[in-house]
Parts: structure tokens; C-alpha cells; sequence
């Protein structure tokens, strides 16, 4: 009696399990996904970009930054450059800094008073190399220059970690001109913590 009540529990439990099906297989919405949807009423007060640099505006707001005070911020940019066909895509990274740039003037931060460091080190050193470079290591254009020229234009400081150029043996050269290099992404990163500059950890998840 008791193997047919267990066996008539695992049936029942079966149906179950079957009929929620659809349920459990639904997956929340991706932030892309998200914005995708949101994509009109996009705006791109800083870096203008892919969608994914976009900003919702929100009406009524009653939590904001002080516009009369600066805004210090440094990007910690560890997120590697996509290898193979997706080496042709921006590195997703790139956009997320835009997009908390963006949210911080559209959050009414003055662009006079907004300061902003990247450090480029470990695997994301890549997508801050010429185009020469990237060509010969990806087979593709650097689609990052775009990007990167308007942070440059916008007043953010990219710096690159000299150590780690150096553990790839990657010649100074290679790196784009308005990059500059450190002696180590940790004393860079602690040198402006140590300054004020709150920090972003900018990192392939």
C-alpha cells in the first residue's frame, strides 16, 4: 500500500511539474531587453551610443544629485574585449560607462562638474588598442574608437594599467594615442579613491 501511495504522489507530483512548464521556463527580461522596448523615449544627454547607453527619462524625480556639486567617478574596467565575429561588437563595458555618465547629467549633474577616470586592465586592455593592432589580433576594425573618441571629447580620462601591457608584452605604441599609461591599475584605482572618486566596478558578469 505504501509503494502505491509514493507512486501516486510522484504521478501527481509529474502532472504538476508538467503543467507549470510554460511558467517555469519564462525568464526575467535582460536590462537590454528592457530598454529595447523603451527605445523612442531614449536620450543620450553625454555619449550617445547603442541603446544600451540610453537613459529613461523619469518625471518627478524627487531624489537627485546637487547640480552645484562635482561628481567624481572612476571606472575599475576589467571586462574583456569579445573574441572571434563578436570582436566586431563594442565591448559592452564601454556602454555601461556611458550609460551611468548619461544617467548622471540626465539626473541633473552640470557637465563642468562631472569628472570621470577609466582604468583599463586585465583582459579589457584590448579594446583600447590602435586599429592596427586590433586588426592584426581580431581580424576586425576596432569598433570601440567611436566610443572612445567621444569619452576622450566628453573630458574622461582613460588610462591604461602599464603592468598589464607588460605581462602580454604588448609594446606602448599599440595603445591609441588620447590613452594614458599608468604604472599599475591598483595605484591608479587607490590614488583617486584616495581623492574622493567613487568607484564603479566594470566587469564581465
Amino acid at each position: 500500500m505504501k509503494i502505491i501511495k509514493n507512486f501516486c504522489y510522484l504521478v501527481v507530483l509529474g502532472m504538476l511539474v508538467t503543467a507549470n512548464l510554460p511558467l517555469l521556463a519564462q525568464t526575467s527580461p535582460t536590462r537590454a531587453e528592457l530598454l529595447k522596448k523603451q527605445e523612442s523615449k531614449l536620450i543620450y544627454p553625454l555619449i550617445k551610443g547603442g541603446v544600451s547607453c540610453g537613459v529613461v527619462p523619469v518625471e518627478n524625480a524627487t531624489s537627485k544629485p546637487d547640480p552645484n556639486k562635482e561628481v567624481k567617478l572612476i571606472f575599475d574596467f576589467t571586462q574583456a574585449t569579445s573574441s572571434g565575429n563578436q570582436a566586431k561588437n563594442i565591448n559592452e563595458g564601454l556602454e555601461e560607462v556611458a550609460r551611468i555618465l548619461n544617467l548622471h547629467i540626465a539626473a541633473g549633474v552640470k557637465k563642468e562638474k562631472l569628472k570621470a577616470v577609466i582604468v583599463f586592465h586585465a583582459g579589457s586592455i584590448m579594446s583600447v588598442m590602435n586599429n592596427e593592432f586590433y586588426q592584426q589580433k581580431f581580424q576586425a576594425t576596432n569598433p570601440n574608437l567611436d566610443i572612445l573618441g567621444q569619452l576622450s571629447v566628453a573630458g574622461v580620462e582613460l588610462i591604461i594599467c602599464g603592468q598589464s601591457l607588460a605581462l602580454r608584452e604588448i609594446p606602448h605604441p599599440n595603445v591609441l594615442p588620447q590613452v594614458k599609461i599608468a604604472y599599475a591599475a591598483k595605484t591608479t584605482l587607490s590614488k583617486y579613491q584616495g581623492d574622493g572618486y567613487v568607484a564603479f566596478a566594470i566587469k564581465t558578469e
